[in-house]
């Protein structure tokens, strides 16, 4: 035990001896700015501007690009299904590699079409919903002139044009009342006057409304043709789902027809292959010489005359002594 110890002593001042004369590694140097950097000046840097959005293009320019792309695929996809066809037509063994195929080409026609389906459903359902924006901008405009036109039809018309001109020149022959017909004067003009801007302003307040009911009522039109497209595109999307589960249950069944016809396939190759194992020549001698030596020593049948004789020495039977004549 105190060897031991001794031992792991020993080690551990030879260890720290050998991390002593190792050489410290030297303190890392902060790394300067780059020159480029630190010369500029802070007020010389310059942020650069803001990359403006692109503009977005219009509803028929999206359209029109999701259908062309749509219909170029799907064209490849014809071409291929039919080369499928032509393939199992021509050579019957082929036919059951080649319709699973075609139904693959198929569902994978139904996955592009169901999603080209949602995407143009959502591009009209977005310009649907900017135009009933701008239909709550036309509806908040056009209660803005009508209350425009109430206000110019309840304008105090309480004073009368008529009694004003009575009143000055009533006035007008009393001393000392230059300054009352003048006011009368000055509103009898503010009045014309008045008169005169609500006819204009009630013309084309009545214009700008009637203008704006027209605009309104096209949108209202736009939104609802807009609205159907995007409910009849939904529905394609759903038909095209619907067939891809379809589809989807037509290539279980050739996967699961496949793997039978497999099986079937690989028990005709075996059942035709069949050699059986006939015995050696020699087991058969073997078999038949047995057969023989059991019959040899069956026992004679005493119902049969011939047991009675003898054989002689070469096998052959003894001839019986004749009996005496009387």
């Amino acid at each position: 035990m105190k060897a031991t110890s001794l031992s792991i002593v020993v080690c551990l001042a030879a260890a720290g001896v050998v991390f002593a004369q190792q050489p410290a590694s030297p303190p890392e140097e902060p790394t300067p700015p780059p020159a480029a950097e630190s010369s500029q000046p802070a007020a010389a840097k310059t942020t650069a501007a803001p990359e403006e959005p692109a503009a977005k293009e219009s509803l028929e320019v999206r359209v029109h690009n999701l259908i062309d792309g749509f219909n170029q695929r799907h064209e490849d996809r014809v071409l291929e299904m039919a080369s499928y066809g032509k393939a199992g037509d021509a050579e019957p063994g082929l036919k059951q590699y080649a319709d699973p195929r075609r139904v693959e080409v198929e569902l994978k026609d139904e996955q592009d079409r169901e999603q080209t389906s949602k995407a143009l459903a959502k591009e009209y359902a977005d310009e649907a919903l900017q135009v009933r924006n701008q239909e709550q901008s036309l509806q908040s405009f056009i209660a803005k002139r009508q209350k425009t036109l109430d206000t110019l039809s309840k304008r105090d018309s309480t004073v009368n044009a008529q009694d004003l001109e009575v009143a000055a020149e009533n006035l007008a022959h009393q001393p000392g009342t230059e300054a009352q017909v003048s006011e009368i004067r000055r509103r009898l003009n503010e009045n014309e006057r008045d008169a005169k801007d609500a006819t204009t302003q009630q013309a084309l307040a009545q214009q700008e409304a009637a203008s704006a009911q027209d605009e309104l009522k096209r949108l209202v039109a736009l939104a609802d043709s807009l609205e159907k497209e995007s409910k009849a595109y939904t529905a394609d999307a759903e038909s095209a789902h619907q067939n891809q589960l379809n589809l989807a249950d037509r290539l279980e069944y050739y996967d699961v027809s496949a793997q039978a016809e497999d099986v079937l396939d690989q028990g005709r190759k075996a059942t035709a292959a069949v050699h059986h194992l006939p015995a050696s020549p020699e087991v058969q001698n073997t078999l038949q010489s047995l057969g023989s030596s059991q019959k040899a020593n069956a026992k004679p049948d005493a119902t049969n005359k011939s047991s009675d004789t003898t054989n002689d020495a070469q096998g052959r039977p003894e001839k019986s002594a004749p009996e005496p004549k009387e």
